[in-house]
């Protein structure tokens, strides 16, 4: 095809440059009349070689204006054109159910030119000569070896065919399709001059149908995201379903299915069931779903503790880390932010700059008109392992008519990870838009006594109700304008 564009686009420059110089006046008709001459010039087929080939072979074809052609017929059967070598020179491949007679090839613009000789199609007869096993797993790859394998059309499995994954004269490699019908009958096929025929392979062969193995869960759902589960053979999957209502697949390969959650699914915790085979099920119990708008900015598992900034000014033994000693909050992920303070201040020992540092850029429209139902609630994971840290949030600016605080006793989760939400609405009655601040610090206070004290954090988003489904503390009113 390239070569065929190249030409044309030669033709194309060639009578432009004639048509101005003889027809100038009139040089667009005449290069249209002219390139519609040639597209409907009459091709011709001089000769075909070889004069005997094999089905699925190369035969070139050599005549005039073959770089137009636009179909091949071998015998009546239509052929693929290989490759437009040039205006004279065609290359197609011999169908495998072609039979012997003359070649024809129709233009684009619908001329035909037929050869004068016969091309004679012969047909390999294949042979397998390795032993075909008496059973296999679904998706596992049997290799047939033998002569002249690439005449095979195609291997039966039962009523399914089985997938070529590679082909050459000695070798066959298939892959066993999911027929749950087993023991079925593998037969492979190879045409002939009298048409189809096929060769049993195994009269009894017995497929395995093998449970799927899923290596990821989804941690976390919400409405407006698609729900990825990762394994192998989820080819095999026939269904999923979340909270007891069935979900369309969105994609599906042998490693993963992806979905979304179904709109009646309420928000909680539900439950996966993944079907497979006419009876098999695999169950992820109490995932977390979130049915409303959802805006994620900071979890652990794909930030450092660094997005927290701590003032060592402030605080010159204070130290951060993913992890420690306590377990990881319910949901989501794998890693959380862990804080110890060990002085003494009334001053910031840690901030997180949300502008700075999230990769969602959504957060300065958290509060606007009409986002989230008007209710934009900040969610955290938090676990101070009872000791009493003060919690400021920031928004719209760095001064003290800009934030509020949670402190003391508010703040103390005893031993437990605790669910904490804050309505941003109104929280800072003086501010109608987050501008470009929103901060979250933490620090001791200037009457603690007893060190280290210590935050446990994960997970900031903003959703547009309280989660109380997940055991949500809405903490809004605790807060107050102080420090």
């Amino acid at each position: 095809m390239k070569t065929r564009g190249i030409q044309f686009t030669a033709i194309i420059i060639m009578l432009f440059s004639l048509a101005q110089v003889f027809t100038a006046c009139d040089a667009d008709t005449e290069v249209d009349k002219t390139v519609d001459e040639i597209l409907a010039a009459q091709p011709t087929i001089e000769s075909i070689s070889p004069g005997t080939a094999d089905i699925l072979s190369k035969v070139t074809i050599t005549g005039t204006f073959l770089n137009f052609a636009e179909t091949a017929f071998v015998g009546g059967v239509e052929c693929q054109i290989t490759q437009r070598i040039n205006g004279k020179t065609l290359e197609i491949k011999v169908a495998p159910n072609a039979t012997s007679g003359v070649v024809k090839i129709i233009t684009s613009a619908g001329k035909e030119a037929v050869s004068s000789e016969t091309l004679t199609v012969t047909y390999p007869t294949p042979t397998v000569t390795s032993t075909f096993p008496s059973s296999a797993t679904v998706n596992e790859n049997i290799v047939l070896s033998g002569t002249n394998l690439t005449s095979i059309t195609r291997i039966s499995f039962g009523d399914m065919d089985g997938t070529i994954q590679f082909q050459e004269d000695q070798a066959v490699v298939v892959s066993v399709p999911n027929n749950e019908n087993s023991p079925v009958a593998v037969n492979y096929y190879y045409n002939t001059v009298n048409g189809e025929v096929s060769q049993l392979l195994n009269d009894s062969f017995n497929i395995l149908i093998p449970t799927p193995i899923i290596s990821s869960w989804p941690s976390l759902m919400n409405r407006d995201s698609e729900v990825t589960i990762v394994g192998t053979d989820m080819n095999l999957i026939t269904g999923v379903s979340v909270g007891g209502q069935n979900a369309t697949f969105n994609t599906a390969s042998a490693t993963s299915v992806s979905f979304n959650v179904p709109s009646g699914v309420a928000t909680g915790y539900q439950d996966i069931v993944v079907n497979y085979g006419t009876s098999g099920q695999l169950t992820q119990s109490n995932v977390p779903y979130i049915n409303g708008q959802f805006e994620s900015y900071i979890e652990f598992d794909s930030y450092a503790a660094n997005v927290f900034v701590i003032d060592l000014s402030k605080d010159p033994l204070a130290t951060q880390q993913l992890n420690n000693v306590v377990e990881q909050p319910p949901f989501p992920g794998s890693s959380y932010y862990n804080l110890q303070m060990n002085t003494a201040t009334g001053s910031t020992i840690a901030r997180m700059r949300l502008h700075n540092v999230t990769n969602n850029d959504t957060w300065p429209n958290m509060i606007d008109t009409g986002n989230f139902g008007d209710n934009p609630v900040l969610h955290f994971w938090i676990n101070t392992e009872s000791t009493e840290p003060i919690l400021k949030i920031y928004i719209g600016g760095t001064g003290s008519a800009n934030r509020r605080q949670l402190s003391g006793s508010d703040m103390n989760t005893g031993g437990d990870w605790k669910l904490y939400a804050v309505r941003l609405k109104g929280f800072i009655p003086s501010i109608s838009t987050i501008g470009s601040t929103f901060e979250i610090r933490f620090n001791t206070g200037s009457g603690v006594t007893e060190f280290p004290v210590k935050v446990n954090m994960d997970w900031i988003i903003v959703t547009d109700s309280v989660l109380t489904e997940f055991g949500a503390i809405d903490v809004t009113d605790a807060f107050d304008a102080a420090g």
